[in-house]
């Protein structure tokens, strides 16, 4: 897998992406889906920031998306520079079962990691036992519930030593 950051021309390519994840979500009743389609006022910035980066395997379409930051004081509140924040993560439905999501986060950790932090953040709503299962089975530790914008979101925490196994 290939990641690369994302440019503004990208937009339509990660807006397919997040629409396509939001849809797939929608279909199997996930309470409290992405929006569909995806916001475009969510993406921006972040592209303007240089935080979004696609995912691509052997064929020319990205397959997968992910926002990676450095703060996030909307949902951690101020914090020391000890982490990178993860939002975002999303796998064009066709590629999922692939282990496509595992590696991009496995990616985080070693940005995170390469810039002399500590830790990998994520969050996700909290209603979403399924989610908040996959994050634990990778490897992160619960770190609390903080509601943003009306949602309760469950926040999760891992060193950047460990793999997205769970192990060091």
């Amino acid at each position: 897998m290939e990641v690369r950051r994302a440019a503004l021309s990208d937009l339509p390519q990660v807006l397919a992406i997040l629409s396509e994840s939001s849809r797939w979500e929608r279909d199997r009743k996930i309470s409290d889906p992405w929006p569909y389609p995806f916001p475009v006022e969510r993406v921006v910035p972040g592209l303007e920031r240089g935080e979004v980066f696609l995912a691509f395997l052997e064929e020319p379409a990205p397959v997968a998306t992910v926002n990676l930051s450095w703060d996030d004081a909307r949902f951690w509140g101020p914090q020391p520079p000890v982490a990178g924040y993860v939002h975002r993560l999303a796998v064009r439905p066709r590629f999922g079962g692939r282990g496509l999501g595992r590696a991009l986060i496995q990616w985080a950790a070693e940005r995170v990691r390469s810039e002399q932090r500590a830790f990998l953040r994520l969050d996700c709503l909290a209603s979403n036992a399924r989610l908040c299962r996959y994050y634990t089975d990778l490897g992160f530790e619960p770190r609390g519930l903080v509601t943003v914008d009306g949602f309760v979101c469950a926040k999760f925490e891992r060193p950047v030593g460990r793999s997205a196994h769970g192990q060091s």
